[in-house]
């Protein structure tokens, strides 16, 4: 299960549908909605600082916004597809199409070392 949140740089939260801001945010930080990147030591509830202005590479883990879920998924290339991969078997594979609503919100920085579990 998936939780949905407002965008961190809009004081009234829009529907997900709605286009990315033009001027995204810096830094702000995100409670992981799920357990898909537990198997990499990142539990739910850990708050990640994430980086609304970073460029998503290859491998990097990234926030995304896919059909009005928030995701935190490692981005992975394939020639022209992108895919968001998880690091726990129950959850699969997502390999987002132009029919669906995408949007990448930034990346996460340095999970590891500035992951904390929430109190």
């Amino acid at each position: 299960m998936t939780t949905r949140y407002p965008h961190p740089a809009t004081p009234l939260a829009p529907p997900l549908s709605a286009a990315m801001p033009a001027e995204r945010s810096g830094l702000f930080c995100l409670p992981m909605p799920d357990q898909a990147l537990a198997g990499a030591g990142i539990e739910a509830g850990c708050l990640l600082a994430v980086d609304g202005q970073g460029s998503p590479v290859q491998g990097c883990l990234v926030v995304a916004a896919v059909d009005g879920e928030l995701l935190v998924r490692r981005l992975q290339r394939s020639g022209s597809r992108l895919q968001l991969l998880a690091a726990h078997p129950d959850y699969p594979l997502i390999e987002p199409s132009y029919e669906q609503d995408f949007a990448i919100w930034g990346v996460v920085a340095e999970p590891a070392a500035l992951a904390t579990r929430q109190a």
